[in-house]
């Protein structure tokens, strides 16, 4: 029986681990649709995918082991990605009469 719940320890505890080291991988972010030819169901499929990479990346910054220069990179890198897709949703919306 204490092998067993040894067994469990371990296992909660290397779940534990993997999960936390996930958290300070850095997500790759989505590319996004050319506005001159997207359809409405790419563009949701890029919002979607910009606020999961958003939500990664927040849980990314997160991490305990970043140094000022990578949290600070990847602020840069978010704050790039939605500008650029607000571009898109711009440039989309005038291509659609909007």
């Amino acid at each position: 029986m204490k092998k067993i719940a040894k067994i469990i320890t371990v296992t909660a505890l290397l779940f534990s681990a993997q999960q936390s080291l996930a958290a300070c991988a850095e997500p790759t972010p989505p590319a996004l649709p050319d506005p001159a030819t997207a359809v409405t169901p790419e563009m949701v499929k890029a919002k979607n995918a910009v606020k999961s990479y958003m939500s990664e990346a927040d849980k990314y910054l997160g991490c305990k082991r970043l140094t000022d220069r990578q949290h600070n990179a990847m602020v840069d890198k978010m704050q790039t990605l939605a500008k650029d897709f607000n571009q898109v949703i711009k440039d989309y919306k005038q291509r659609q009469g909007s």
